[in-house]
């Protein structure tokens, strides 16, 4: 009796094909910074109460995105056997511009209004469905998006000034928290996919602005390195209609 694998697999490479990158599909990037709690917001100021009751204002504040990237929902059975038929579904991974990955920075600035979306670069992935993203906050380069006046933020990730007011009102003292270093958010999504069908989708950012200082330790060295911190850890994604 014959081997019906040979058939098997010769029904099988057409379709493999299907993972080829397909030109205008668009998956939208938007970020934006909203706080958890209520804020009271003077000019471009924020006033609000951090997790142990301390009352912070900000007046200045920035972050950089340094890039995003999306992943393949995994695959299983059938479909897993497509992707090792074809390497076209992942030979972007290998290329200097990879369509699922988000290489130019974005500076964030407190000067927006909270809610206020900053559209970043549009991804063009290729047709598959997407299930996680992971965004990076690193230092800004030359080319970063919304770079504020004097190149202010070139080289830096974090960037806050403000004022801490002790929980007992005791003491009051102003801070200036910079960081170059490297923080990062995995965030999962509700599988989206995208298709001749469905050739464009969106995802959106959120960054809650007013939990960046909880915990933070101020006569430390390290309260940039925790503040940054809590901005990777305070990232929140959500689908887009």
């Amino acid at each position: 009796m014959k081997s019906s694998l040979p058939l098997f697999i010769s029904v099988l490479i057409p379709l493999a094909g299907c993972g080829a990158r397909e030109e205008g599909l668009h998956l939208n990037l938007g970020l934006a910074h909203q706080p958890a709690q209520e804020v009271q917001r003077v000019g471009t100021q924020r006033h609000f109460t951090n997790n142990r009751g301390e009352q912070i204002t900000l007046t200045r504040a920035y972050v950089t995105v340094n890039s995003v990237e999306i992943f393949a929902c995994p695959v299983t059975g059938a479909r897993k056997w497509l992707q090792w038929l074809s390497p076209l579904g992942t030979a972007h991974a290998h290329s200097v511009t990879d369509p699922r990955r988000m290489g130019t920075p974005y500076v964030d600035s407190l000067e927006r209004a909270d809610g206020e979306v900053l559209e970043m670069q549009a991804l063009q992935p290729s047709p598959g469905s997407y299930c996680r993203a992971r965004l990076v906050l690193g230092p800004a380069d030359a080319d970063a998006e919304q770079m504020p006046e004097g190149a202010l933020m070139l080289n830096k990730t974090l960037l806050l000034e403000g004022q801490v007011t002790s929980a007992d009102g005791a003491t009051v003292r102003p801070f200036r928290l910079e960081s170059a270093g490297l923080a990062s958010a995995e965030l999962p999504f509700e599988a989206l996919t995208l298709s001749d069908d469905d050739r464009e989708a969106s995802l959106r950012f959120t960054l809650a602005y007013d939990r960046w200082l909880n915990d933070v330790d101020w006569a430390s060295a390290d309260a940039a390195s925790q503040a940054l911190t809590n901005v990777g850890n305070t990232i929140a994604l959500s689908r887009q209609p």
